[in-house]
């Protein structure tokens, strides 16, 4: 069983891998909400929050994958505060059966940004077919 190295936006000058697939999971390293040249598209959280949100999706596509195939996400806030306006946003992507997450508040983050995320997939996950209780 190999891996498969996901290169599809990597930000300049950084030394990492935006994602890594090994068998059916994928890997992925922490996204931002920045543009194609690696720049803010916001100083809002919930606008950095929703382009990092296409921008893990858009990894996924490269590794055959959706955000649906999401299991766990981890959310980088530098304020509890912002919490509510990024979730409003984490919401819209994943309205209902969201993968686990946990949420940390950070001194700051790469580029100033407000919000960065992090997430594990796997390949066919997006089906729910039981649920526990």
């Amino acid at each position: 069983m190999g891996r498969s190295v996901i290169t599809r936006g990597k930000l300049a000058g950084y030394r990492y891998s935006p994602g890594v697939v090994v068998s059916d999971t994928a890997y992925l390293a922490g996204h931002f909400g920045v543009d194609g040249d690696g720049r803010l598209v916001s100083e809002d959280v919930a606008a950095q929050g929703r382009r990092a949100l296409e921008n893990l999706g858009a990894t996924l596509d490269a590794a055959g994958m959706g955000l649906g195939d999401v299991v766990s996400m981890r959310v980088w806030l530098v304020t509890y505060d912002e919490m509510p306006q990024f979730d409003a946003v984490y919401g819209e992507f994943f309205p209902q059966d969201p993968p686990a997450r946990t949420a940390f508040m950070v001194d700051r983050l790469p580029l100033g940004a407000r919000v960065e995320l992090d997430a594990i997939a796997v390949r066919g996950s997006a089906r729910v077919d039981i649920r526990l209780s």
